[in-house]
């Protein structure tokens, strides 16, 4: 009997999914376990398809840039989010920003 792999029972993406992904090269103390499904979306586009198809069960968490994040030695379980940069830029459109 196969075995599925926990990124099967996720919406397709147009970003990435990585199994068991080390984050310790994602924060600044370079410490930390593994996520157990690590998600970069392309886009907030790409971001919105995965959070309104998700399975309400699979847990997610989400990472910016890592400064000040401590994460413990046995990983995170579920979906780690990793924001892109643009994610963190911010632009004005008349009265709107």
């Amino acid at each position: 009997m196969m075995q599925s792999r926990p990124c099967d029972a996720l919406p397709p993406v147009r970003g990435t999914y990585a199994e068991n992904a080390p984050l310790k090269d994602l924060v600044w103390f370079r410490a930390g376990g593994p996520a157990e499904i690590l998600f970069r979306p392309a886009d907030v586009e790409d971001l919105a398809t995965f959070l309104y198809a998700k399975p309400a069960e699979v847990p997610v968490t989400v990472v910016g840039v890592g400064s000040n994040l401590l994460i413990r030695d046995g990983g995170i379980p579920g979906v780690v989010i990793r924001l892109p940069g643009s994610f963190g830029k911010i632009s004005a459109e008349g009265t709107r920003l």
